[in-house]
């Protein structure tokens, strides 16, 4: 039985055929313009890089002709993934991933310290789900309506409140959806 094609990946084969064959045209027109020039890479090269700094300005909103007026929060995930991909090739060879970051700018620090305390913060978050869960497994087979007694005492504080705002609605509403998710039983 013959699979459906994708779509989407058609699409990508497309595209990406025709920025091969717009690259070619201009190898064919100014290669040896540029070539003449005394060019260090391929014109294939220059004119792939090229087209590699339009799309990133492009896709960090910048007009490309001027290469201004960009985010620098879009340009700034652009360049992390680059870095991900780079040190996932750097795997692969079996080479130990490097550390090139470059520090010179204090923000450019912040932002690194802000990465880890995010990533910190994450794996706390998911240990502490998964122990919770475990053990809210173990006790479920002593007691079955844990869950519930554990929610009767989310909505004993709504109602010890004095008068209710969104706030205090949002908080309940929030404390049974992370209740669900530790009560949950593990996958």
């Amino acid at each position: 039985m013959q699979e459906e094609p994708d779509p989407i990946l058609e699409a990508d084969k497309i595209l990406m055929a025709a920025v091969d064959e717009a690259i070619d045209n201009a190898v064919r027109t100014a290669g040896p313009e540029l070539e003449g020039v005394g060019s260090r890479v391929s014109p294939r090269d220059y004119f792939a890089d090229g087209v590699l700094r339009h799309l990133f300005f492009r896709l960090c909103g910048a007009d490309p002709t001027t290469n201004m007026e960009g985010d620098p929060e879009t340009a700034w995930k652009i360049l992390y993934a680059g870095r991900s991909v780079a040190r996932h090739w750097e795997r692969e060879r079996g080479s130990p991933a490097t550390l090139r970051m470059k520090k010179d700018r204090p923000e450019d620090i912040e932002k690194d310290r802000s990465e880890r305390q995010q990533l910190a913060l994450s794996a706390q978050n998911f240990a502490l789900t998964t122990v919770v869960r475990a053990l809210v497994d173990h006790a479920r087979t002593s007691d079955p309506a844990i869950k519930d007694r554990l929610e009767a005492v989310i909505d004993a504080r709504h109602a010890r409140l004095v008068s209710v705002s969104d706030t205090d609605r949002e908080f309940t509403e929030r404390a049974k959806t992370y209740l669900s998710l530790l009560t949950s039983r593990p996958d």
